[in-house]
């Protein structure tokens, strides 16, 4: 019998979702500590569960709000999701389990062995890389509790032998630093970190496969859209600058090209799920 996983002592917080309390009521989501000898390279394992016993569909619009790489498994599809730019719809519908492990940015390079450039927006095929994870492996897995599934994936991951990287670290400092500290531009980033905005913009490129600008403008975005639900009478303009847009009409733009809707399209479709 595999040792499973222990789970996390944090409760996840969905900052990602468009929808986090739409999420939090309708599905089921646990996160588990990584073994030691992954902790380099990744996040937390994953278990997402529901049970639509209406038949009726719950779609989660969510944004990914750092540049994780998911290699997952389930009945319906197994794959390895790799870093998306736009919005994603995932719609649940009668009742699932998903089991997944996620890398930390630019951590998943260590088993591609190669450039991330080129694999934004696209889910390839879990055998691309894990060829033992065949139909059987994955049925055998998915019949375990969370614990030992889950346990059987970081197996899985082990056994490609993923080596430290220390770059993997300097990307994930500049994630935290975007997060947390007011960095606006690429010129911030370069200057705050002591490294040419070239070397950085090929560094992202290379481990993650989406530039810094993204993330830049991904956090700006994602950081108005918590203003958004949390206010009942935000001003527009007000938050536009707050954001650091030069004018309202800029930062409707943008938040419509990302997010599909204008703020106000989005505050109003908020209303209504949290009256269902």
């Amino acid at each position: 019998m595999r040792n499973g996983l222990k789970k996390s002592a944090t409760i996840y917080k969905p900052e990602g979702h468009l929808d986090p309390a739409g999420f939090q009521r309708n599905i089921l989501f646990e996160t588990y500590l990584p073994p030691d000898n992954l902790q380099s390279f990744i996040h937390h394992f994953w278990t997402i569960s529901w049970n639509r016993a209406t038949g009726q569909p719950y779609t989660s619009e969510q944004v990914m709000h750092r540049p994780y790489v998911d290699v997952y498994m389930s009945k319906q599809e197994s794959g390895i999701q790799c870093s998306f730019r736009d919005r994603r719809d995932y719609e649940a519908v009668d009742n699932g389990r998903i089991i997944g492990a996620r890398f930390l940015p630019g951590a998943f390079r260590t088993i591609w062995r190669g450039t991330m450039a080129g694999l934004h927006n696209q889910t390839i095929s879990l055998q691309l890389v894990f060829a033992e994870a065949d139909q059987s492996f994955i049925e055998d897995t998915l019949s375990l509790e969370d614990d030992e599934a889950v346990g059987v994936l970081a197996d899985l991951i082990q056994a490609h032998n993923p080596q430290y990287d220390p770059n993997i670290g300097i990307i994930n400092k500049i994630i935290d630093a975007i997060e947390t500290d007011d960095l606006q531009t690429v010129s911030d980033i370069a200057e705050w970190f002591g490294k040419s905005e070239r070397w950085l913009q090929q560094l992202f490129q290379e481990y993650v496969g989406i530039g810094i600008k993204w993330q830049l403008q991904r956090n700006k975005l994602l950081r108005a859209a918590k203003c958004i639900r949390d206010n009942d009478n935000t001003d527009w303009a007000d938050l536009a600058y707050d954001m650091g847009y030069s004018s309202q009409q800029h930062f409707i733009t943008d938040f419509k090209r990302v997010l599909g809707k204008t703020p106000l399209q989005y505050k109003k479709e908020l209303s209504i799920h949290s009256q269902k």
